[in-house]
């Protein structure tokens, strides 16, 4: 597979007057940053860069920024952006420099694979832990961390520190941190346990009552 290429334009119109008539021409304000260098304000295609932010390639993927009319292209990743609250449009992008090797921090999403014995014997499956955050070479940043759960039986579970993360790359998270956990049906039973049938549990009353009766008697008498 080829490199994802964007194709970039330098800004040359700056504040929100000039910011919502690109937007209006289909245009989204960015910032190229990092690597030793001053930032460069840009502007990228919407349609393009919307379509390839939605598909799962376009997180924590190595771009290739073209600057149009010209010879220029760096490696950036997406670092952040905003997103226009009522139309859920991108409104701004930031794209910081990254050059192969370098090592850089970034959240992988954790995929389950397998049916746990444990959930085939009457367990439910409770995933808690959907990411890691890792730090890796910036060439080697994987798309998924895949954790294998057939063996995990009611009562056990998975931890950060239990996952197999590629070549090269560094926990940044607790490695106490727990993924997922196969949960057993024995709430209702321990319930069960606890609650008392319901004469039982107004014998207790009746006793006090017994107690502070007589307690009164011996009262009188003295």
């Amino acid at each position: 597979m080829g490199e994802l290429v964007i194709e970039v334009e330098r800004r040359e119109r700056f504040g929100k007057g000039a910011s919502r008539k690109l937007r209006a021409q289909g245009l989204i304000p960015a910032v190229v940053y990092g690597g030793g260098k001053e930032p460069v304000p840009v502007v990228v295609n919407r349609k393009f860069v919307t379509e390839l932010l939605h598909q799962e390639k376009g997180k924590n993927t190595i771009f290739l920024l073209r600057m149009k009319g010209t010879k220029q292209e760096r490696h950036a990743m997406l670092k952040d952006f905003q997103v226009d609250p009522i139309t859920q449009q991108y409104i701004h992008l930031d794209f910081i420099r990254v050059m192969k090797g370098q090592h850089v921090r970034v959240e992988v999403p954790v995929e389950l694979t397998g049916e746990s014995v444990g959930v085939k014997a009457g367990g439910f499956l409770d995933f808690t832990g959907r990411s890691l955050h890792i730090e890796c070479p910036a060439d080697a940043i994987p798309e998924k961390i895949v954790v294998d759960i057939s063996r995990l039986h009611i009562g056990q579970h998975v931890t950060a520190a239990d996952v197999s993360l590629p070549a090269g790359a560094k926990l940044l998270d607790d490695p106490h941190k727990v993924l997922v956990t196969i949960e057993g049906r024995a709430a209702a039973a321990e319930e069960e346990l606890v609650a008392a049938p319901a004469g039982e549990e107004m014998a207790e009353p009746e006793v006090i009552r017994r107690g502070k009766a007589e307690v009164e008697e011996s009262e009188e008498e003295s």
